[in-house]
């Protein structure tokens, strides 16, 4: 008899969506979008497409990093960059649903209505198994869900290099990594997005292929 396959690796990506096909992507990516209509319900589609950038640029960095890994996109920004706790806390729990065992959250907010539902709904995840990995600001040492308990809250420090991370136990946000995304033809690298963002993707990778107990 044979051994049962091994399940693959799945991590969500809530974000801004994710364009399956850029060069750094290049498929292996399902989703969905999660969004407030015009009654202020949510409501829930099947359009991850990226109007921004950002979250395809995360995903280009999971993808570098774990070639074989599903990218599960739950887009809960429009073109503004704005979005709600109750949306990001819907996402949480359905990509976990959807069978992730990792969530990159590359967003922030600070503390205000609805903030709880986000608490609860990274509680409940991590709770059943999933590893919540969120960025955070070195300006703003209450940043949600980053500073969260049992969230991998990261900064970026561009002393790192792009291959390794750096933990320091009793700071607030105790993971770091490289900032950089990666490269883009003819775009200069100063051109280039960076930031806490892209240092969360990295703390990402390295947990999905390492664990979070690590030095």
């Amino acid at each position: 008899m044979e051994p049962p396959a091994k399940s693959r690796l799945r991590i969500g990506v809530i974000d801004t969506g994710v364009n399956p096909w850029h060069s750094h992507v290049m498929g292996g990516v399902t989703g969905c979008r999660i969004f407030l209509d015009d009654d202020g319900r949510i409501q829930q589609d099947d359009d991850f497409r990226d109007l921004v950038g950002h979250g395809t640029a995360v995903a280009g960095i999971l993808r570098q990093q774990l070639p074989e890994a599903e990218i599960f996109a739950v887009r809960v920004f429009e073109r503004n960059l704005t979005s709600y706790p109750s949306l990001v806390a819907r996402a949480i729990l359905h990509a976990a649903a959807e069978g992730c065992s990792i969530l990159n959250l590359s967003l922030g907010m600070s503390a205000g209505p609805g903030c709880d539902l986000l608490g609860t709904a990274c509680d409940e995840v991590m709770q059943a198994g999933c590893t919540v990995v969120a960025a955070g600001h070195a300006g703003n040492d209450r940043l949600l869900p980053a500073s969260l308990h049992g969230v991998l809250g990261v900064i970026a420090d561009d002393r790192i290099p792009p291959g390794e991370i750096r933990v320091v136990p009793r700071r607030a946000y105790p993971y770091a990594a490289s900032g950089r995304p990666r490269e883009l033809e003819a775009l200069p690298t100063v051109q280039n997005l960076w930031g806490n963002s892209f240092a969360c993707a990295r703390v990402t990778a390295y947990v999905a292929r390492h664990g979070a107990h690590f030095t």
